[in-house]
Order: C-alpha cells, then structure tokens, then sequence
C-alpha cells in the first residue's frame, strides 16, 4: 500500500510539471483557450476556403508607421499557408502576399506573391512548426510597403522580408496548409491583446442557401422518412454490351427513383416563389441501391454521383444520368452462333422493408434508343418482381439475398448470326462443294483442289477461334472438323486411286474381290454400268482399276450422305 501511494505522488507530480511546463515558444494551451481556433482537416489539401476580415486598424494595435499588425497562433507539422489579399475570393493570377512557414517538409519558409508562384523572400531555418507545440507567427505591413513576418521568441530578427513598391491593401486574410496535412489556427487571444484583430466575413444567405438550411434540418440528420414503404423507379436504356468470354453484360442506363417525405415541405410564398430545389449540399435521407448479381464496381450501392431535387409539396426525385453497371450473365443454350441470351439486373434496397415499384407513368421509356455491338441484337426487355425472395436482406451466414419488393430488369438478346453465315459458313459450303468436285476430275488437278479445301478448312478453323465462345466447343467448329477429316480421308483416298490405276499390284486379284466388282446389285448403287460380253474380259483381266472406281462412287456417296445430313442438322438449329 505504500508503494501503490508513493507512485501515486510520482504521477501527479509528472503531470503538474507536463502542465506547467511551457514550449519552446513560452506559449500554453491554458494561454490559448482565450483564443478562437479554426482548424483544416486533412482532407481539404491546398486550397483557401474561408476568408476572414481583416477589423477596423485602430483595434489591432498597429503603430503610426503601420498598415497592417497581426498575430495568432499555428498548430501543424508543416506547410502553414497565410494568404492576405484584397478581395475575398481572389483569382488564380491576382496578387496576394502568400506566406508559408515550414515548406517543405518543414524545412524552408517563403513570400510568395502569387497563390504558389513568385517566390520573393525565403528563409531556411527548419523545424519552425510542431504538432504539439503552439508556433507563434506575427505579420507587420508598414505604410512603406515593407511587410515583416516574425516568429516571436525564435529570434528578434524578422523571419521573411519582402520590400513592395506597390503595396497591397490588405482586406481579408485565409488560412490552409497542403497535401493530406492538417493544422489548427488560434486567433483573437485575449491574453496577448490581440482580441480584435480579424472576424469571419458575414454574408446574407441567398434565398437558395435559406431553402437548404432549412430542409437540412427537416430532415432529421438524413434519417429514413416515417412510414415510408417503397420507391418508385423508372430508367431508360442507353446502351447494352454483352461479353461472351467474360460472362458479363455491362449495360449503361438514366434511372429515376421518387419518393414522399412529408417532412421536406415548404411554403413557396416565403422562399421566392421556389417550387424546388436543386442543391449538392442537401444532407436528406436517401436509398442505398444494390445490384444483387452486380461484378466487379456494381457490387456495393451503385448510387454514388446523382441529382437530387425536392419538390415543395415534399416529393423527392434522384436521377442518375449514365449508370453504368456489370452484372454477370453466363449462356447455358451452347448454340454458338445463334445464341438467344437471356440477362437480367436484379435490383434491391439495402434497409429492409422498403420495396422497388416500377412507375410505368413516368416519362422515360425503357427501350428506345439502345444501342449495342454489332454482334448482338436487341430483342425485348421487361421488369419482374424477384420470385422465392426472402424477408431480410442478408442470411444467418451472412449472405447478400434477394427479398421481398426486388426487382429484375430483364434483356433478351440475340447475336446477328449473318456476319459468321458470310465468314464462316460460305467457306464451309465451298469446301464441301470443292470436296464433291473432286471426285469428277482426274490425276493432279484432283489433288490440288483436295489440298485447296484442307488449307481453307484449315484456315476457317484458326479463324473460328478468335471468335467463338471458348467455354465450349460449337457444332459450327465440330462441322469443320468433319470437313477437315473428310478433306483428309479424300487426299489419301487420291493417292490409293493412283496406285491402283497407274501401279496395280502384279499379283492377281483374290476371288471374292473379282466377285465384289462383278456383283450387279452393287454397281447398280454405285452407279457403274453392267459388265457385258465384251467388258467382261477386260475386268478380269484389269480388275484394280475397277476397284479403285468402286471405291471412288463409294466413297462420293457415303461423303455426299454425311455432309447432307451435317447441313440439316445445322439448318434446323438455326
């Protein structure tokens, strides 16, 4: 217990020195909280957005050979920016007298005569400024021009000097620092006699500004108006783009969701006869809009830039002008390419209760003007209710659901078939018809035209892989695979035809081959004439040649059944 007390001396004593112990600066945070304070978070970056008047001379205890006397107080770890200028809202080109202490990382402080261009004084003391240290900064003008910046207990020396032949009359001054840094200015300390030195500009609102406060405050820190049981919604296509190989419809639409506040009213007699309003800053209550099958960006609230107007009688319009969303939409049919797709964008709020109701009153229309690829065709829409949809939004485990009052916005399209029927079918039916031509003619003409069709096979194969869908291999690739095959089989067929016609084997023929050519049922199918008297002798005496005809009409037939049959079968899948 007495040690638990001693260390309990030790600790208050610590802190009773922490608390009078003073900075580098001889300046507390006791002195400071009679000082007014403004502060620039960390996300504003460069940029001067509020300007404070400078008061009346005779209160910020300037001598008779001064225009200017100020002082205040800075809390930052670098880049304190002071701009004195002489309107409130300067111009990118107008001359201000810009001064910044601990530029640079803190390393350098300047004048600057323009807003971050003509450096005209420059000092290189480092580490001027502290996050936990209050930096003292003192700014004297005299009716010369001469304009002095001070850092009062650093050195009696003035920081930064700059002479100006044609002084400024300086009306208002600015606070900001730079990048992601923040700093915190104190003004008017009552304890150093400066009280008086500068106030915030005042302003009348405008009638626009007096509508927004007020509605702002109507609305009840954005809270979700009462009794509020669903949105009515209206869109219209732009544009549609679906791709294959990803599985993905990227689609770009004008959507239009309204609904009632009754707390958003106004009376428009006392705001200039204003009807509505438009404004970036209305803080009100609005929707969080899910994509349920969304990829990629569209998997969270896909509302994020839109326009917000409220109209007097409290109705609520936000319109979205080019939503663009990608939703996954994978093709089952497998009908490369006469693919019919069928895609949807399921649409949901994120508060539960709360419903889609599609507004066919609206003036927009859901399908005029869409445009899509070339490839593709546009063939209907239509809007659904989600069906065996859920009361919550999310599962036990935690699972994005659809629930009651979603709804789908369904595409049907279609890919334009006639550009593949022109690249892709015309070659197939050339080689086909090639292929039957070659049975007619003889020797080396033959084989030419047979290897004419493999390489256009050959050809429209590597081709057709560039386009067609590579989860899946279409009959359109299979049927040049049988040409391809047949093509083939037709070149080795040409050169078995040669040999038995120009180099017969010398042995004589076996009997049941003699009886084969000699069968009158068989060449009456392969279309060769009867063997008379006179023709006996020659075949049997020549019976190669005759089976190599046989086998050519053979082969003619059974090529011409399979290609008859491939191009029914892809006739009727169209």
């Amino acid at each position: 217990m007495q040690g638990a007390f001693i260390s309990g001396l030790i600790s208050l004593a610590l802190c009773a020195c922490l608390v009078t112990v003073e900075s580098r600066f001889n300046i507390s945070f006791a002195q400071l909280d009679s000082c007014n304070s403004y502060e620039i978070e960390s996300s504003r970056g460069y940029s001067y957005k509020d300007s404070f008047m400078v008061h009346t001379m005779d209160n910020n205890n300037i001598e008779p050979n001064q225009r200017l006397h100020l002082k205040f107080y800075v809390l930052t770890s670098m880049d304190a920016h002071i701009l004195l200028s002489v309107t409130s809202r300067p111009r990118p080109n107008d001359r201000v007298y810009e001064i910044v202490i601990g530029a640079g990382g803190n390393t350098f402080s300047a004048i600057r005569t323009s807003m971050g261009l003509r450096r005209v004084s420059t000092n290189q003391d480092p580490h001027l400024l502290s996050m936990y240290d209050p930096t003292p900064v003192e700014i004297i003008q005299t009716k010369e021009g001469d304009l002095y910046v001070y850092i009062p207990g650093f050195k009696k020396e003035p920081l930064l000097h700059f002479m100006d032949a044609s002084a400024l009359n300086i009306n208002y001054i600015s606070f900001s620092s730079f990048g992601t840094n923040s700093a915190r200015w104190f003004y008017d300390c009552a304890f150093d006699g400066y009280s008086t030195e500068m106030e915030k500009e005042k302003r009348q609102l405008t009638v626009q500004e007096r509508l927004m406060n007020a509605l702002n405050d109507q609305g009840q820190n954005s809270s979700l108006p009462a009794k509020l049981s669903g949105l009515s919604f209206n869109f219209q296509m732009r544009s549609l783009t679906y791709e294959p190989a990803n599985a993905m419809l990227r689609t770009r639409l004008q959507l239009l969701l309204h609904w009632q506040d009754p707390r958003l009213t106004w009376k428009p007699e006392n705001y200039n006869n204003m009807t509505y309003l438009v404004h970036k800053q209305l803080e009100i209550w609005t929707p969080e809009l899910l994509v349920l099958n969304g990829a990629w960006d569209s998997m969270g609230n896909v509302l994020k830039s839109y326009e917000l107007r409220v109209y007097a009688d409290g109705n609520v319009t936000l319109m979205v002008n080019n939503l663009e969303l990608n939703t996954w939409c994978v093709d089952s049919a497998r009908n490369w390419p006469h693919e019919r797709v069928h895609c949807d964008i399921k649409m949901g709020l994120a508060t539960n209760g709360l419903a889609l109701i599609y507004d066919t009153q609206r003036p927009l229309a859901p399908n005029e003007h869409v445009n899509t690829l070339s490839g593709w065709t546009f063939v209907e829409i239509g809007v659904t209710h989600l069906e065996n949809a859920e009361s919550m939004r999310y599962s036990p485990e935690g699972l994005r659901q659809s629930m009651h009052g979603d709804m789908a916005i369904e595409f049907t399209l279609q890919r334009n078939g006639s550009f593949y029927r022109h690249v892709f079918v015309m070659p197939l039916a050339v080689c086909q018809i090639f292929i039957v031509l070659s049975f007619l003619l003889r020797g080396y003409r033959r084989g030419a035209l047979i290897l004419i069709t493999l390489m256009l096979t050959a050809w429209g194969l590597i081709y057709l892989t560039r386009h067609a869908s590579p989860h899946y291999v279409p009959q359109l690739m299979v049927d040049y695979q049988h040409v391809m095959r047949i093509s083939v089989y037709c070149y080795l067929l040409h050169i078995a035809i040669m040999w038995l016609r120009c180099y017969p084997p010398r042995s004589k023929a076996p009997a049941w081959i003699l009886a084969v050519i000699n069968c009158p049922a068989l060449r009456l199918v392969l279309g060769m004439r009867f063997s008379y008297s006179t023709d006996y002798g020659n075949i049997q005496d020549q019976p190669w040649r005759q089976v190599a005809k046989m086998l050519n009409n053979a082969s003619l037939l059974v090529i011409n059944i399979i290609f008859i049959v491939l191009d029914v079968r892809d006739l009727s899948s169209v």
